[in-house]
């Protein structure tokens, strides 16, 4: 049998049967006389008898330990997320004892880069941890505002990291705004993140294209995605010359202030559709591949191809370059 997820998945209608007879007889009884009862398979009732044990839905009578008895099954959820809680408490504790150690190394480091000749004003940094531990920092130290650019939908792992990260400078009165591409709209984990961030207090609009990933803190210091090197993950870059994170700032407000604000209450793509239908036909106008085009959107291929089809049907055309040169000749790529 697998873990307590695979056990979950399969509380299917045949273990619940052999649970739901247990409860009202009292007790499981034989794995032959459940079988016969309720015309299962032998073998499928011992499955499901071990199933139900290791989910604490089943246990032992007392005084009677080979006789197993049903269990509420609110009493057995305790039983298992209880340790589960626990083992959640300590990591968290762990985690703010880490950040708060290295937190006290700042002022020091501060002083030192103050101090180099030169300052270091840009610093390249590996991918993978160096990134993260450099960011956690950097939010920590941030008292003002967060400006943000997320050109993609980010692995549930990064969503769980910058949705602690940034609800902690949230709480601390640090001004957030972000920016998605409209793709984010219609990506359910994506969604439910910027919603709880909406919640605390962020402002997030969207738009069709982005450039690189980017966050600046306090007008200060900003990172930059770049490629790993040599199949490496990829990294960033952290720049710190005030006339680099000013020029970075300005691109932001230029981005900002032509995307469109984003609600909690938005479902999928609402607001964004001619937007992007206008991105996709000017980019078949330029003779981009649906392929191409997804990934300047940040979308599927999938959800690209349905976007091109009402395109194609809007304009009465019979191919994606005939769609963008139509579109073009009407004026609709440059009405805009």
């Amino acid at each position: 049998m697998g873990g307590l997820s695979d056990q979950l998945r399969a509380l299917d209608e045949d273990t619940a049967s052999v649970y739901f007879r247990a409860l009202h007889r009292g007790h499981i009884g034989t794995a032959r006389d459940v079988a016969e009862e309720l015309d299962l398979d032998p073998r499928t009732v011992e499955d499901a008898i071990e199933r139900l044990t290791r989910l604490h839905l089943l246990r032992p009578e007392p005084g009677h330990l080979t006789n197993l008895v049903p269990v509420n099954p609110e009493i057995a959820a305790a039983s298992l997320i209880s340790p589960m809680e626990t083992e959640i408490h300590h990591r968290r504790d762990l985690i703010t004892g880490i950040r708060t150690q290295m937190h006290s190394l700042m002022h020091g480091y501060d002083e030192v880069q103050r101090t180099r000749k030169p300052a270091n004003p840009v610093e390249a940094l590996p991918g993978g941890a160096a990134v993260r531990g450099s960011l956690h920092m950097a939010a920590a130290a941030c008292e003002r505002e967060m400006l943000s650019v997320e050109p993609n939908a980010p692995s549930w792992a990064d969503l769980d990291d910058t949705l602690t990260r940034n609800l902690a400078m949230l709480e601390r009165g640090v001004r957030l705004r972000m920016l998605y591409q409209h793709s984010a709209r219609a990506d359910l984990p994506t969604r439910g993140h910027i919603k709880k961030l909406i919640a605390a207090g962020a402002s997030v609009r969207t738009t069709p294209q982005l450039p690189n990933h980017l966050v600046i803190f306090d007008g200060e210091i900003a990172f930059m995605s770049r490629p790993g090197e040599a199949g490496a993950a990829p990294g960033a870059v952290a720049a710190r010359d005030l006339s680099v994170v000013g020029f970075l700032s300005e691109v932001f407000e230029h981005l900002w202030n032509s995307a469109i604000p984003y609600s909690a209450s938005d479902l999928g793509y609402q607001g964004a559709t001619d937007e992007i239908q206008h991105a996709i036909v000017t980019l078949l106008a330029e003779g981009f591949t649906d392929e191409a085009v997804a990934r300047r959107l940040g979308m599927s291929v999938r959800t690209c191809r349905r976007h091109i089809g009402a395109l194609l049907q809007n304009l009465s055309a019979v191919s994606r370059f005939q769609a963008g040169i139509r579109a073009a000749a009407s004026g609709y790529v440059d009405a805009r």
